[in-house]
């Protein structure tokens, strides 16, 4: 049983360039530089932000060059957030879809990274902002079952693509009423594509909006949980808050993962600092974190107020 987790950053390598985000290197660099700094070794990340990209030279440019700085650095990418759609409401024949799976299965393969991970609710153009409607679309046009059913296969398809490359797909908890935020359809889901490389992704914060029990809900993923997004909020916005800023009861989360013999990282997924430093804010953010981890392991050891 691991009494720690490697702690994994979250980056965004894009920068703005006459109008468009485009992979910088620099930032890449300076990441990886901050991350040896801190004795950090995993990172996640994503790439394009459309959900069909017109063109694969930016993406081939980014998977190279990170690639290239991962073997050099000794850092390792814990997972890859997938942007792309895993059901459109367009194509019944959801050769489109299939095609982009495959396309950042071949495109990130190089990189190693731990998992990608999958929100269930992209459908189509439009991306996450409009998948409610697009799901609406798409139950209306094939109805529940088969709709359901079509995504199972999709997911099933991209799970059977990674295997190869000993990739893990790692379905996300999403929110607030989109599609499979609920945590029973969201198991029923992953049941449903019955893969061993098919699991999932808990984010805490999502989880926290919907009133999850989350500590139960990580026992019922237990070896399938693959990965962990971790961040907090007041339980009514999506804030995306560091550890400790929010109402998330952490001490039993951590015991949860431990329960289960936790195997992946503990991936920080905040983007919000009390500290106009951000190396700061990240070195404080870690030491709380371990702070909660002792606490978990061995409780307090004060016993007077002196």
């Amino acid at each position: 049983m691991k009494t720690q987790f490697d702690i994994s950053l979250h980056f965004d390598f894009k920068e703005e360039v006459n109008g468009n985000k485009m992979f910088s290197e620099k930032r890449a660099l300076e990441a990886f530089t901050l991350m040896k700094s801190l004795g950090i070794k995993y990172f996640n990340t994503w790439c394009n932000d459309d959900v069909y990209p017109q063109s694969d030279e930016d993406d081939i440019l980014f998977a190279k060059i990170l690639s290239r700085r991962m073997k050099e650095m000794d850092i390792k990418m814990s997972s890859f957030h997938f942007v792309g759609s895993v059901l459109d409401c367009y194509d019944e024949s959801q050769n489109k879809v299939r095609f982009y799976m495959e396309r950042t299965l071949k495109i990130f393969a190089d990189c190693k990274p731990g998992s990608i991970v999958v929100h269930p609710g992209t459908y189509g153009e439009g991306g996450f902002k409009c998948n409610k409607i697009a799901h609406q679309k798409a139950v209306d046009k094939w109805g529940r079952e088969k709709t359901h059913a079509m995504l199972i296969e999709n997911l099933r398809h991209f799970g059977k693509l990674a295997a190869k490359y000993d990739i893990k797909i790692a379905v996300e908890n999403l929110f607030q009423g989109r599609f499979y935020s609920n945590v029973e359809e969201l198991i029923g889901l992953v049941e449903g594509v019955a893969l061993d490389n098919v699991g999932y992704c808990l984010d805490s914060g999502h989880a926290n909006l919907d009133h999850v029990d989350i500590p139960e809900t990580i026992r019922r993923m237990g070896s399938k949980l693959f990965e962990v997004h971790l961040h907090d909020n007041n339980g009514k916005e999506d804030q995306h808050l560091p550890i400790g800023f929010g109402n998330l009861e952490w001490i039993s989360i951590i015991r949860a993962l431990k329960d289960i013999g936790y195997q992946g990282t503990a991936t920080y997924e905040f983007f919000r600092w009390p500290y106009v430093d951000r190396v700061v804010g990240i070195k404080n953010s870690i030491m709380f974190w371990e702070s909660l981890e002792k606490i978990q392991e061995n409780g307090y050891f004060t016993s007077d107020w002196k």
